[in-house]
């Protein structure tokens, strides 16, 4: 069992509270699935793709044109985890008006960074969903034209959602499923955890990194300095 770190690595006041114990790192797929629903997003992202898909089926009037919304998402998903990553995840504290601002988003990803093996940071903060969630509901149902097909997009996107939780998860544990993509993904993150920061931006995918040049041979990259301290910030600078 690895250290309890206490408060959290961010160093935000607000998240100085106790942390529960660092789970053990998973080596079978029994020990993987106990660690990876331990934590509340890959509780709500379940909770929400069974909901959803449950909801489509009892809907029925199933057309051709279903299958628009869910592909475009599915097909754009590559860059947009690729965006998310790098620019958002990856942000800069920024200054506006006079003063600096260090997002959390920022904070704790550069938290996960300093410590990868800790699982306790690799999850989406679960102060996401109550923002993200209903947003994205009102955009769906608010701009396609049938219930259907919103219920639809939604369902694909919080499954794509869970599969990135899930392959994120697996980049930082000694588990993977015996199936050579998903142990391609490991292999990439910790690439991009442990070899160059600015690389391999994608997690459960590596298509955007294709499309966008930032999955080049790892044996021609140098390992990068700033690798366990992003932006030459540790976590303890951030607060």
């Amino acid at each position: 069992m690895r250290r309890d770190h206490g408060p959290s690595a961010n160093g935000d006041p607000a998240d100085r509270t106790p942390r529960a114990p660092e789970p053990m790192n998973p080596t079978t797929a029994g020990e993987f699935v106990r660690a990876f629903y331990r934590y509340t997003s890959p509780k709500i992202l379940t909770t929400l793709v069974v909901g959803l898909i449950g909801w489509r089926l009892a809907q029925g009037n199933w057309r051709p044109a279903d299958l628009i919304a869910p592909l475009c998402i599915l097909a754009f998903w590559p860059v947009l985890e690729w965006l998310i990553h790098a620019y958002l995840l990856h942000m800069k504290p920024f200054r506006l008006f006079g003063r600096t601002f260090d997002l959390k988003v920022g904070r704790t990803h550069r938290a996960h960074h300093a410590d990868p093996a800790d699982l306790r940071d690799i999850t989406i903060n679960k102060e996401v969903f109550p923002v993200v969630v209903p947003l994205l509901f009102v955009l769906a149902y608010g701009l396609l034209p049938s219930v259907e097909l919103a219920t639809g997009a939604l369902a694909m996107f919080f499954a794509l959602s869970l599969h990135y939780e899930f392959c994120h998860f697996i980049g930082h544990t000694t588990w993977a499923p015996p199936v050579e993509y998903y142990r391609r993904r490991q292999r990439m993150h910790r690439l991009h955890h442990y070899r160059n920061e600015t690389l391999w931006w994608g997690v459960s995918t590596g298509l955007g990194d294709l499309l966008l040049g930032t999955a080049p041979d790892f044996r021609s990259v140098e390992k990068s300095p700033t690798v366990r301290d992003v932006h030459g910030r540790s976590p303890q600078q951030s607060g």
